[in-house]
């Protein structure tokens, strides 16, 4: 029996799932019910608008030799849907290399169709979403 149970246990973990990816939130309803997605990851779907590589501003502090810059560095981008806009986090990701060499572009384009699971934290009435995940539909 205790082997019947382990079996149907790893059946249920190895066998793939039959339900879908999250069905995607609307910006206004993400915007009107903030609470109720906060620490929580949300699909939003859209285009792609006004993409904004972050840098940092230049350091007051002594520079070392063997300081780097991230080959994929932050960036913002604005997500649009039918029924609004939101701001889109992206971190930063390795390998960390010369700052000579040259970084990658943001991993969406000017008006590219995107499908997003963002991380939603809401802090003092204001939403944040962070990419966790960046699939490209195409146009």
């Amino acid at each position: 029996m205790r082997n019947g149970v382990l079996i149907g246990l790893w059946l249920l973990v190895l066998w793939p799932s039959s339900s879908s990816a999250a069905e995607p939130v609307t910006i206004e309803r993400l915007q009107a019910h903030p609470q109720s997605y906060h620490l929580k990851i949300v699909t939003l779907k859209g285009t792609a608008h006004q993409i904004q590589i972050l840098t940092s501003p230049p350091s007051k502090l002594p520079q070392l030799d063997f300081q780097c810059a991230m080959v994929h560095p932050p960036y913002t981008f604005v997500l649009s849907d039918e029924t609004g806009f939101l701001q889109i986090t992206v971190r930063a990701r390795p390998p960390c290399v010369s700052k000579e060499a040259q970084a990658d572009p943001p991993d969406v384009a000017e008006n590219e169709a995107v499908e997003i699971d963002a991380q939603i934290t809401v802090a003092s009435g204001s939403v944040d979403a962070l990419a966790v995940n960046i699939r490209h539909l195409g146009n």
